[in-house]
């Protein structure tokens, strides 16, 4: 039995073999043609590359030649685009138009106290102003004599050097008075540099005349307002140390000297008073944003919505120690167009002073017509800050002599 099973079993060897070797055969023959196959496609990918290489290094030489042909002219077109750029930039600036303004304004800064950055923002570039903080005054015309008495009151008026006829008003009538219960008082005209020389000889003419001129050697103009009220605190500390007073008013206004004088008297008998800015305060006013407006501040030039208290501009009352204190705050607080609020706002919040605001039948009235008497008797200081208002100045001054029985 044992040799049958062995014939029954030896057929199947063979047939197992063969398969084996079939299978091997098959795995050799596939892996065989996976290797040729990425053979072929790792030589096409080759020679694609090496094609592209060749078409972009083809395209790169084809711009060079361009670039070099063309350069000279491109670099002559570059030349000729910054020159039209800075001819623009010229002529803008010829009519007026600063450099700084192309800048992004600042953004505006609110709240009451928002002015105290204006003290924050300063650095020593700002208060290099020849005028203002250096204090750098020359004299045209000086008398510097008009105050050698023992004087009450010094009224500096900021006067333009075209309106004579004002003058002569103020000449006539109230500035006329210079001494009273006992008291001197010495007005002086602040005027500064002119360009027409014709009204300069007429202007030297009548300070020989009238001995009442101070003349400054800077161009007067709206904008140098701030700098005719410093010279005018550095012409007291330098030739009127002595006085008790400081009035600064401007050429329309018309004061009842008498009435001023008596005030004064009271408010310092035997002349001690200090700290003493007497005034109509404006308080929280901010800059006018208004493009056609006299007053009008861009925000460039004035990022805060707010100025400090500040005293109205058509007169001011002094102590002499106020003046000083000014004058020296001046140095180091920049420059600010608008006098009052450079003056009484920010060189007072800078020396520590503070205003008082006028009693009752202190303030101003206009010069009106109408109850012309009766505002006469109710205020110190009249207004003819509209040209038809002049006519009544005439009038106004025989009001106040008669009131206070002055032949």
């Amino acid at each position: 039995m044992v040799r049958n099973m062995r014939i029954r079993t030896m057929p199947y060897r063979p047939k197992l073999v063969v398969l084996i070797i079939v299978v091997i055969i098959v795995l050799i023959t596939n892996r065989t043609i996976f290797y040729i196959r990425s053979s072929i496609e790792d030589v096409d990918q080759a020679k694609l590359k090496t094609l592209k290489k060749l078409a972009k290094d083809e395209s790169l030489a084809t711009v060079n030649r361009i670039s070099a042909k063309f350069a000279p002219f491109q670099q002559k077109q570059i030349q000729e685009n910054f020159m039209q750029i800075e001819q623009l930039q010229d002529a803008k600036t010829s009519v007026g138009q600063p450099q700084s303004e192309k800048k992004l304004q600042p953004p505006v800064q609110y709240g009451k106290d928002s002015y105290l950055k204006y003290f924050k923002d300063t650095n020593d570039n700002d208060i290099q102003d020849s005028f203002v903080n250096l204090h750098n005054y020359g004299f045209i015309l000086n008398n510097k004599h008009a105050c050698n008495k023992n004087v009450l009151v010094l009224v500096l008026i900021n006067s333009d050097p075209r309106k004579y006829k004002e003058r002569k008003l103020i000449r006539d009538t109230w500035g006329s008075v210079r001494f009273y219960s006992g008291a001197n008082i010495v007005p002086l005209f602040i005027l500064a540099k002119v360009e027409d020389q014709n009204l300069q000889d007429k202007i030297v003419l009548e300070s020989k005349t009238n001995l009442d001129i101070i003349q400054g050697n800077f161009i007067d103009s709206y904008r140098n307002l701030t700098y005719k009220c410093v010279m005018g605190l550095h012409w007291v500390q330098k030739y009127c140390n002595h006085t008790k007073f400081v009035v600064k008013v401007d050429d329309d206004t018309l004061i009842d000297i008498y009435h001023l004088v008596r005030f004064l008297l009271q408010k310092s008998p035997d002349g001690n008073v200090e700290d003493f800015l007497y005034c109509s305060i404006y308080h929280n006013q901010g800059p006018r944003r208004t493009k056609d407006d006299k007053w009008f501040v861009p925000e460039s030039e004035y990022p805060y919505s707010k100025y400090p208290p500040y005293c109205e501009g058509f007169a001011y009352v002094m102590s002499y120690d106020v003046t000083k204190k000014l004058y020296h705050a001046s140095r180091e607080v920049k420059f600010y167009w608008i006098d009052d609020v450079y003056i009484t706002g920010f060189a007072a919040l800078k020396a520590g002073v503070f205003q008082r605001n006028m009693e009752s039948g202190h303030g101003y009235n206009l010069l009106e017509s109408e109850h012309l008497s009766k505002n006469v008797q109710s205020s110190m200081f009249l207004l003819a800050k509209y040209e038809h208002l002049r006519k009544n100045w005439g009038a106004a001054w025989n009001d106040i002599k008669s009131f206070h029985q002055i032949e």
